[in-house]
């Protein structure tokens, strides 16, 4: 979820990646309050509440894939946010809901593969293969979330058994063919004329876009504090 490496930072992507930051946090709010009994059980799974969801993971992948255009070293991006992953694991473990392989597994192993493998990526004709990407993408979208297997431990490329359990599960298909869309959509835009340098973005979505990690490692114990706190105070 890190932003371009460098002081000179691309403001319009700080911008796109803030606005996914702060409908997360909107997100998770109105999350925290089902779970408290606050919203109706099911409101999180209508339609509009999964379009919203769709648009937060599909946005911070995109974005994870663009900035490996402009990172200094992806295997260092990709090393720190599975190390942030593996804290998200630890944490939900311990609360007995935990996170097997979420966001940050997903986008920190793309970061890795990406690291070993971006330079012969790059040497595709780049939109035949965005479009072969996003045409597996969506297969694989709709394979991986659609069937079972009884082979255990696929779980991380998409194929999880009856039993497996993650209260966030992200794989890396169909994501990584998104991710490699977004490091497609980054080369396009390194090499325009520097449009999106010069555009300024909204400043208090960019700083919340610089931000991304951190604000996503720590809002939702501040948020579920505050709901249950709220709670408490309410009677």
């Amino acid at each position: 979820m890190s932003g371009p490496a460098g002081t000179s930072r691309v403001r319009l992507l700080d911008t796109w990646r803030g606005a996914a930051v702060l409908t997360m946090i909107g997100w998770h709010l109105a999350w925290d309050l089902m779970m408290f009994g606050v919203f109706p059980r099911d409101m999180m799974f209508v339609q509009p509440a999964v379009g919203v969801r769709y648009f937060i993971i599909c946005s911070f992948t995109l974005l994870a894939g663009i900035s490996c255009r402009y990172s200094r070293s992806n295997a260092r991006r990709g090393l720190q946010t599975l190390g942030c992953a593996l804290a998200v694991s630890l944490v939900t473990y311990l609360i007995r809901d935990p996170v097997i392989f979420g966001v940050l597994h997903m986008l920190g192993c793309c970061m890795l593969l990406y690291a070993l493998t971006g330079r012969y990526f790059e040497k595709l004709p780049q939109l035949p293969a965005a479009a072969v990407c996003f045409v597996l993408f969506l297969a694989l979208h709709r394979i991986c979330y659609g069937i079972r297997v009884r082979t255990p431990g696929l779980w991380m490329f998409g194929f999880r058994t009856r039993e497996f359990y993650s209260a966030d599960y992200y794989p890396l298909f169909p994501w990584l063919f998104l991710f490699l869309d977004g490091a497609v959509l980054g080369g396009r835009i390194r090499a325009s004329d520097g449009a999106w340098k010069r555009a300024p973005g909204l400043a208090p979505l960019n700083w919340l876009g610089e931000r991304a990690l951190w604000i996503y490692m720590l809002h939702q114990p501040v948020l579920m504090g505050c709901v249950w706190l709220w709670m408490r105070l309410r009677g």
